[in-house]
């Protein structure tokens, strides 16, 4: 780790970027989460900022599944999505993020909430062109799917996301443990998704090991993996990363948070990079990691004990890793 140059923090907010790892639900901020709860009478958690703030922070999955679901619950009409999107887009842009691609957590709402996605994607869509319009920032959605649920579960969800595919839906990914990948096959949902035109990422190798990895590449056609440390531990799955040109979108503070590893020292992003694997940075569900993206680029900073160029290069694998249109990622690309 870097103990010498310090961050270049101007540097790297001037930089174009893209983030292409945050979740929607897992961007609400404290403030956001109390005026919701008063909206939609919910007891909060805590009754001021600072208390959320306290309430938010937790070391271990299940804790933070528990915080990222009553923050679900509270986002129950379509206004309440527009604010979110729009409130993190800007806070995004701040940062200098050109682009954002949201994840969503699409069977959580269709299927465990029974709401109507087409009243929650409109929500979302109204946030972000209300953000494109005013400050610019581009930004695409990806539903995710939910394994726990099972994979009749993900198809009912992904019905619902097909019949309503609009010009922001760009990608289907999965999300949440995997442990029902070697039970049920999930790869029809991938099959469906990409006859109708979208594209494929997928949670892999984030508290589970490499065959994670292979098995989202080989069996769901990803064509990001969404943390994917996990891959370290098998050579051949770093070299399938590595040939197939599939870049990590890496969060290596969400990753100490939740105990995906021990330490911020013993993180493998450097590895990562030495080995040739395409990485680009996300803040995963920033409030509750107590993160941001310029954070995260400060943690690679460290990590990796990169220089401007390496700065650069990390925010130019965000946008030539993105699924934004070629004509807005070659002007990104132009004033980097």
């Amino acid at each position: 780790m870097s103990e010498t140059a310090p961050f270049p923090a101007a540097f790297a907010r001037r930089l174009p970027k893209a983030e292409l790892h945050v979740h929607l639900e897992g961007s609400v901020g404290p403030a956001t989460l109390l005026a919701l709860a008063e909206k939609h009478g919910v007891v909060p958690p805590a009754y001021d900022e600072a208390g959320i703030v306290d309430w938010l922070r937790t070391d271990s999955f299940p804790g933070f599944l528990e915080r990222y679901f009553f923050i679900c619950r509270l986002l129950r009409d379509p206004d309440d999505f527009r604010r979110v999107a729009y409130d993190y887009l800007a806070s995004a842009h701040d940062q200098g993020a050109v682009h954002v691609e949201f994840h969503v957590s699409s069977s959580y709402h269709i299927v465990e909430q029974v709401a109507d996605w087409a009243s929650i994607l409109s929500g979302i869509v109204a946030g972000c062109d209300e953000a494109e319009n005013a400050l610019g920032v581009s930004s695409l959605l990806i539903p995710d799917l939910s394994p726990h649920l099972g994979a009749e579960a993900a198809h009912r969800a992904l019905d619902s996301v097909l019949t309503n595919i609009d010009n922001r839906t760009v990608a289907i990914g999965m999300g949440g443990p995997a442990d029902t990948w070697r039970i049920d096959d999930y790869g029809p949902c991938y099959d469906r998704a990409r006859a109708s035109g979208l594209r494929a990422v997928s949670h892999a190798g984030e508290h589970g090991p490499a065959w994670e990895v292979r098995h989202a590449i080989e069996v769901f056609g990803a064509e990001r993996i969404q943390h994917g440390i996990g891959a370290m531990q098998d050579p051949e799955v770093v070299k399938m990363l590595v040939d197939e040109g599939i870049a990590c979108d890496v969060c290596p503070g969400s990753n100490v948070a939740l105990g995906a590893v021990s330490s911020m020292a013993e993180h493998p992003l450097a590895a990562m990079l030495d080995a040739g694997i395409t990485v680009t940075l996300g803040s995963d569900d920033p409030p509750l990691m107590a993160t941001n993206l310029l954070a995260e680029y400060e943690h690679a900073w460290n990590l990796a004990s990169l220089d401007e160029d390496g700065l650069r290069q990390l925010a130019h694998n965000s946008l030539v890793e993105s699924f934004a249109p070629v004509e807005l990622v070659e002007a990104w690309l132009s004033d980097d």
